[in-house]
C-alpha cells in the first residue's frame, strides 16, 4: 500500500514538472478572440518535453527533430527536378531539327537505256499495202466486118456486102479485120478508186526508247523542269530515315498519245517506302510532249531511275 501511494505521488510530481516545463511553450491565446497564434509541434523544446524520460535514440525522435531540414531538402530536390525537366523540354523544342534533304541526281533522259521490250507491250498492226491495179491483158483482135451502107450507084460494085452468117461470126466495125478472138463489147473503166493513195494506218503499238522515232517524248520544260518537279514533290520515307539508308528505284511508264503517264510500274525497287513514294510522285506528273512517228503521235514506254539520298551521306 505504501509503495502504491509513493508511486502515485511520484507520478503526479512528474506530471506537475512537465506542466511547469510546458508553460512557456503552451498555447498563447489572443486576449480578444482566444485563438491560437503560434504552435510549432516540431520545435526542439516541445520534442524534448514529449520525449522526456524516453529513449531519444529511437527513430521517432530523430525523424521529428530533422523533419524541417528533411522536408526542405525534399522540396528542393523536387523543384530542381521539375525545373531541369522543363528546361530540357524547352531546349529540345527550340533546337532546330536536322532537315533531311533528298539529293537529286540529274539524269539525261535521252541517254537512259530502256528495258527490253515486252511482247505484250508492242502490238503493231501490219501496214496495209495498197493494192496495185491489175492491168488488163491486151485482148486478142476479134474478127470484124466493115459495115457498108447500102446506096444506089450507076456503076457495078465488085465487093459483095456481108451476109447474115458472116455478121453472126464477126463484129461490125469500120473496116474488115481478120482475127482469132471473139468479138465482145468491153465498157471503158471509169472507177479508179476514190483515194489519193496517201492513206496512213493508225499506230496503236507501244514503242521503246531503243527505237528511232521522229520526235522523242520529253517533259514540258525539258530535263531541268522534270528534275525540279521531282525534287519539289519527293519526300524521304520515314522508315528509311529511321534506318539511315538511301535507295534508288527504277521506274517505268508509258507516255500516251496525249502525253499523259500511264502503266506506272516499279521495275526494280529498293524497299523502305522508296517504291511507294516514287509511284506517288509519278502519278502527280503533268502530261509530257508525246513521241511522234510517221507524222502522228505514238505511245512510248519510258524508264528512269529515281535516287533518294540522306543529306548526311555525301
Amino acid at each position: 500500500m505504501m509503495k502504491l501511494t509513493c508511486g502515485i505521488i511520484l507520478n503526479n510530481y512528474y506530471i506537475l514538472q512537465n506542466i511547469i516545463k510546458l508553460k512557456p511553450l503552451l498555447l498563447k491565446f489572443n486576449s480578444e478572440n482566444m485563438l491560437i497564434t503560434k504552435f510549432d509541434l516540431y520545435k526542439t523544446e516541445w520534442l524534448d518535453l514529449v520525449f522526456d524520460h524516453r529513449n531519444k535514440n529511437y527513430g521517432a525522435y530523430e525523424l521529428r527533430k530533422t523533419y524541417g531540414s528533411t522536408m526542405a531538402k525534399a522540396m528542393g530536390i523536387a523543384f530542381a527536378a521539375v525545373a531541369l525537366l522543363s528546361t530540357a523540354s524547352i531546349i529540345f523544342k527550340a533546337k532546330p531539327k536536322e532537315e533531311t534533304l533528298v539529293k537529286m541526281i540529274t539524269v539525261d533522259l535521252t541517254k537512259v537505256m530502256p528495258p527490253p521490250p515486252k511482247n505484250e507491250d508492242r502490238v503493231v498492226e501490219p501496214q496495209k499495202q495498197q493494192a496495185e491495179p491489175v492491168k488488163a491483158a491486151a485482148p486478142t483482135p476479134a474478127s470484124t466486118i466493115k459495115y457498108t451502107t447500102p446506096r444506089i450507084v450507076t456503076t457495078e460494085v465488085t465487093t459483095d456486102p456481108p451476109t447474115i452468117t458472116d455478121l453472126n461470126k464477126s463484129a461490125v466495125g469500120s473496116e474488115t479485120v481478120k482475127g482469132e478472138g471473139t468479138a465482145i463489147n468491153v465498157p471503158e473503166e471509169t472507177n479508179h478508186g476514190g483515194g489519193n493513195g496517201t492513206g496512213v494506218v493508225e499506230d496503236v503499238g507501244v514503242h521503246t526508247l531503243g527505237e528511232t522515232l521522229e520526235v522523242m517524248p520529253e517533259p514540258v520544260g525539258g530535263a531541268a523542269a522534270w528534275a525540279k518537279f521531282l525534287q519539289k514533290n519527293l519526300r524521304f520515307p520515314p522508315a528509311a530515315q529511321d534506318a539511315g539508308v538511301s535507295g534508288r528505284v527504277f521506274m517505268s511508264f508509258i507516255i500516251e498519245k496525249d502525253g499523259t503517264l500511264s502503266n506506272i510500274k516499279v521495275d526494280r525497287g529498293a524497299g523502305y517506302g522508296f517504291d511507294e513514294e516514287a509511284t506517288r510522285v509519278l502519278k502527280l506528273a503533268k502530261a509530257w510532249k508525246p513521241g511522234v512517228q510517221n507524222g502522228q503521235n505514238v505511245r512510248v514506254r519510258y524508264s528512269i531511275p529515281i535516287s533518294f539520298q540522306l543529306s548526311t551521306e555525301e
